[in-house]
């Protein structure tokens, strides 16, 4: 179950608004971050690739109800003191909801519905693609991430891609990625990327 709380008016609202807007400093300093739809074009007009490189769509299952809490509050104990630290754990373990009369409790993962997640969200796993992109044995050529939806240019085969994957979902227990898309430069679709131009 994946409950989508509506946070508007809810105890905690005005703080997760405040609480999002000191997060939101600290995210979205990535190169590896996309903003928007908009950023993403720029990004793939910007790209150049090779015609053997593979063009992949990863996805993060369920990524909102994964997101451990407590890991969370450890990389925000790096970058806040302990007060700030504790309106954080507020926010962040008192989600409660109400289906079929019965009112139920979020022991672990963020709320869906709460201003804070999606800051929470992309702050884990920038933290979770570092480490994932400096230690790979193989290196995508390209990463962009835009929330739990990633763009990667592999240039390294589909064997070495399918270790890739298994490494990276080795990384957390509780984050576990999709593999979808995977084309060629060629593939209808991919109008915006360029090849890479060779000397002669």
């Amino acid at each position: 179950m994946r409950p989508i709380v509506n946070n508007i008016g809810a105890p905690t609202y005005l703080l997760s608004k405040h609480l999002t807007e000191l997060l939101t400093q600290l995210t979205g300093n990535s190169a590896h971050h996309v903003k928007n739809s908009f950023h993403s074009i720029q990004v793939f007009e910007s790209l150049q690739v090779q015609p053997e490189d593979l063009l992949v769509s990863f996805d993060v299952v369920s990524l909102f109800t994964k997101v451990p809490v407590v890991d969370s509050l450890t990389l925000l104990s790096y970058h806040f003191e302990y007060d700030a630290l504790a309106l954080f754990n507020n926010v962040l373990t008192s989600t409660y909801f109400c289906l079929d009369g019965e009112f139920y409790e979020q022991t672990d993962g963020i709320a869906m519905g709460s201003p804070l997640s999606p800051v929470i969200a992309n702050f884990f796993l920038e933290n979770i693609e570092k480490k994932a992109i400096e230690q790979a044995t193989h290196r995508p050529a390209h990463w962009y991430r835009y929330v739990d939806d990633t763009f990667v240019i592999w240039p390294h085969g589909q064997q070495k891609l399918t270790e890739f994957l298994n490494y990276l979902n080795g990384l957390h227990n509780n984050i576990k990625i999709h593999h979808g898309n995977r084309r060629t430069p060629s593939s209808p679709g991919y109008r915006h990327i360029q090849k890479r131009r060779t000397a002669p």
